[in-house]
């Protein structure tokens, strides 16, 4: 920024006298048909209007993208808290921990086409019926995968887990990016692991709302069974 007592050239005094005067070419129009502005990138020459009217659509254009982008996560929103609806609904109906667990199952295979959905409880006295769900509470995997989420989900490429291999079964080689929600109630605590092949499905980052509601859905769920 010029000082005070500095002189502005010819270039930058017409440039603010520009600024400070926005309809000065309305009242000479005869210059805005002398003014030529080169074409970016091709020879030849155009006037200012073409010149404001291409730098116009060009704007127009960039928020229309942006609109449909935001649309587009709109629709994705809505379709994901329709099927969090429906979860709740069948949770609400479950009269058995198979059918809490296999009501999630179901949403994240079938609903949201994920490659793995893993959830781990830790249970007093390990393993519980030979449920594969539940592990002792100081289970080494466990406890490192909570420890990483510091309460809330943590979505990221695969290496997001650290040190808590194993957690995604047979296909752990192939998932390319995890979410990793924590469970907790007053009486336990659990983790909910989504796996995809693509790496871009849970970016580091992403959006987690519907992620914690899941969580929360599922631990109610569970817990309601178990405290019986």
């Amino acid at each position: 920024m010029k000082q005070p007592n500095e002189e502005l050239s010819w270039e930058d005094a017409v440039a603010r006298y520009l600024r400070d005067n926005p309809d000065y070419f309305q009242r000479h129009e005869d210059l805005l048909e002398m003014l030529q502005i080169p074409h970016a990138g091709r020879n030849g020459a155009s006037s200012l209007l073409e010149r404001q009217v291409a730098l116009l659509r060009a704007r127009i254009t960039a928020k229309d993208r942006e609109r449909q982008g935001f649309l587009g996560v709109a629709r994705d929103n809505d379709a994901l808290a329709e099927k969090l609806h429906r979860l709740a609904v069948a949770l609400i109906d479950a009269l058995t921990l198979d059918d809490v667990f296999g009501c999630v199952y179901d949403l994240g295979r079938h609903e949201l086409q994920l490659d793995v959905v893993v959830i781990v409880l830790g249970v007093d006295g390990g393993p519980l019926g030979g449920r594969p769900e539940f592990v002792a509470p100081d289970d080494q995997r466990l406890r490192l995968a909570l420890t990483l989420t510091h309460d809330r989900p943590l979505c990221g490429p695969k290496p997001v887990l650290g040190e808590a291999r194993g957690l995604l079964g047979a296909q752990e080689s192939e998932i390319g990016s995890v979410a990793l929600v924590p469970l907790r109630d007053p009486a336990r605590s659990g983790v909910l692991l989504l796996g995809s092949h693509d790496p871009q499905r849970f970016p580091v980052g992403v959006g987690t709302v519907y992620l914690s509601r899941l969580g929360e859905l599922l631990m109610r769920a569970a817990a309601r069974q178990l405290n019986r």
